[in-house]
């Protein structure tokens, strides 16, 4: 990892191997190798706030980190602490973990000119353990895959007997099939699941050895909170046009999608591809796109700043002539900078 504290000098007058110390590291601000699906996601003094989602079956946010971007097998731990609320009794509400996996880090499968940053696969930490459990309200509770069941490439639970397995497994399962296999990125996402008017704060998340911390300050003189940016500035003590009172300048802003992106069905090696069909999640159910060959359009073109959830079924013939259907989901997103 970046970042990591060696006691080199105490190893070193105790003639031992030099041995590395868990490190904490203070997020002021969602920039850098951290960031926001969308403007539901924001960071405050006492953590990544996620919501209010009235219903969080239809929309949600995620907080990104791509720090740990690399070899698979390098990734030993990643764990979160969080509190959460919802207004129902629903399991499945708490905010779950992922993590985002390019199986082959030289094709660019999704087409977008960034050849490792593919979902081919992902492994999911779902608090409620696919449904069995609801976690507590309001309390502070911390998920690790190192100890906690995780799926693999089972987003919503739809075969929970067989995807459900410990983490060193995923690996284990991902890595036999796909040797050179990266982390795209790291993810917690609150929403897009179940529940009435949910809400989260990630209080932090560790990745190895390493913790990053929320619940502190931002940075002198910056707040941001939800669409809105507000900047300490210098000024005169009465409002002045475009100015909040006491000097505080408030900016609002808004974006729109502006691309027709396309994405493309995973190739696999020694199965020939058959076809495709896709879908985009919307607040009205799924809706069918466009596919010719391996590629699928989605025109986000004039779209709201928020997560598209995209979710492809493909079909390939093997050697033996048998059909295999494998089910891949791309999660992309218009966002205000």
């Amino acid at each position: 990892m970046k970042t990591r504290v060696f006691m080199l000098a105490a190893a070193c007058a105790l003639g031992a191997p030099a041995a590395a110390q868990a490190a904490t590291v203070p997020v002021q601000q969602l920039n850098g190798d951290f960031a926001a699906s969308n403007s539901t996601v924001t960071k405050t003094p006492d953590g990544v706030h996620f919501g209010t989602y009235a219903n969080a079956g239809i929309i949600g946010g995620t907080l990104i980190y791509t720090g740990a971007n690399g070899p698979l097998a390098s990734l030993d731990e990643f764990a979160y602490t969080f509190t959460y609320r919802q207004a129902t009794d629903t399991t499945g509400a708490a905010p779950y973990a992922r993590v985002f996996i390019d199986a082959d880090p030289a094709v660019d499968a999704d087409g977008d000119g960034v050849p490792n940053n593919d979902v081919d696969h992902d492994i999911l930490l779902d608090p409620s353990n696919c449904g069995a459990v609801e976690p507590a309200q309001a309390t502070d509770l911390t998920f690790a895959m190192s100890t906690a069941p995780v799926r693999l490439d089972d987003d919503p639970g739809a075969n929970c007997a067989a995807s459900t397995m410990t983490f060193a497994q995923a690996k284990a399962a991902v890595l036999a099939a796909s040797p050179n296999a990266v982390i795209s990125s790291l993810n917690v996402t609150q929403g897009f699941s179940t529940g009435q008017d949910v809400s989260a704060l990630v209080r932090s998340i560790t990745v190895n050895g390493t913790t990053f911390a929320f619940d502190v300050p931002p940075a002198p003189g910056v707040v941001t909170q939800n669409n809105t940016v507000i900047q300490q500035v210098p000024g005169p003590a009465a409002p002045a046009p475009g100015a909040g009172v006491a000097g505080i300048q408030v900016t609002s802003k808004s974006c729109r999608g502006a691309t027709l992106r396309r994405i493309h069905a995973p190739t696999r090696k020694g199965e020939r591809f058959l076809r495709v069909s896709a879908a985009l999640q919307t607040p009205a159910g799924l809706r069918a796109l466009r596919s010719s060959g391996r590629t699928v359009t989605v025109d986000l073109r004039n779209k709201p700043e928020a997560n598209y959830n995209v979710r492809l079924i493909a079909r390939y013939r093997t050697k033996s002539g048998h059909v295999r259907r494998v089910v891949t989901r791309r999660n992309l997103s218009v966002a205000c900078s």
